[in-house]
């Protein structure tokens, strides 16, 4: 028959309480983050405010406001391939110069404009049946540019410009606002309208009331159109590429809090 060491399991209590006593004492977790907040909401029905336990209502809500882009951002650029490092720097020079150029035309400030990449890497041939190196390199170079337009219904033009002037990748077209202060605004207050909704609709269905709301945490980001990479021009020559239908949509904010309401 095995002997059950009562002292311990008492010191260890003792220990345990000790311990309890003095977090509440220094009230060292004096806010709930996102993560013991998602905790608590998963199982827990209490939380700590400056070192006391409180019951509490732990809800989400969310709110997107919306608007029309006021600007896009454009990214092209160069992606050359060859056995002459010197001849490929060139290459890519006089066809950014050209593409620049044909975006200046299109009304394109320098402020506007910044480059966003330039690379030159090495790949080294392998021989398919034995794996080893041949001995062989081919060089790659990417030279890529983003500029920004207010031209929102001609960035097709634009495109169709940059392509025909050398650009023969186009990474990317980014529609969105000038400023999203105001729409993050408008997503907050959403968000918390939700969130006191659903907290309101819990209570009713429990039939306990709702106190003052306790802690908040707040996320979210902006979501902005975006138009893939488009096929224009991938050969290494310039070419009269045509104008691809390009729609802007809409950019959005999105933002989530988390609230605990006191019960009463």
């Amino acid at each position: 028959m095995k002997k059950l060491h009562l002292p311990f399991v008492a010191l260890s209590v003792l220990v345990l309480a000790a311990v309890l006593s003095g977090c509440g004492a220094a009230g060292s977790l004096s806010t709930l983050t996102s993560g013991d907040a998602a905790r608590l909401a998963g199982g827990g029905n209490s939380v700590v405010v400056t070192g006391q336990s409180q019951q509490g209502v732990i809800v989400s809500g969310t709110g997107v406001a919306s608007a029309d882009p006021q600007i896009a951002q454009v990214t092209f650029g160069v992606e050359l391939q060859g056995q002459d490092p010197n001849a490929l720097v060139s290459e890519a020079a006089q066809k950014m110069e050209a593409a620049m150029a044909a975006a200046t035309s299109f009304g394109i400030a320098e402020d506007k404009t910044k480059t966003t990449n330039y690379s030159l890497w090495i790949e080294t041939v392998y021989n398919p049946e034995n794996g080893r190196p041949t001995g062989e390199v081919i060089y790659h170079l990417s030279h890529q540019v983003q500029v920004t337009t207010d031209k929102i219904s001609s960035v097709g033009e634009l495109l169709s410009g940059v392509v025909s002037a050398g650009a023969n990748a186009v990474s990317g077209v980014n529609f969105t606002v000038e400023d999203s202060a105001a729409l993050v605004e408008q997503a907050r207050a959403a968000a918390l309208a939700d969130a006191k909704a659903r907290a309101e609709h819990i209570a009713s269905q429990l039939n306990i009331s709702l106190g003052k709301p306790i802690l908040v945490t707040e996320g979210g980001g902006d979501y902005p159109v975006y138009v893939e990479r488009a096929a224009l021009g991938m050969g290494g020559s310039a070419m009269d590429a045509a104008s691809p239908t390009v729609t802007a949509g809409s950019f959005s904010v999105s933002v989530n809090v988390q609230i605990v309401y006191e019960i009463r």
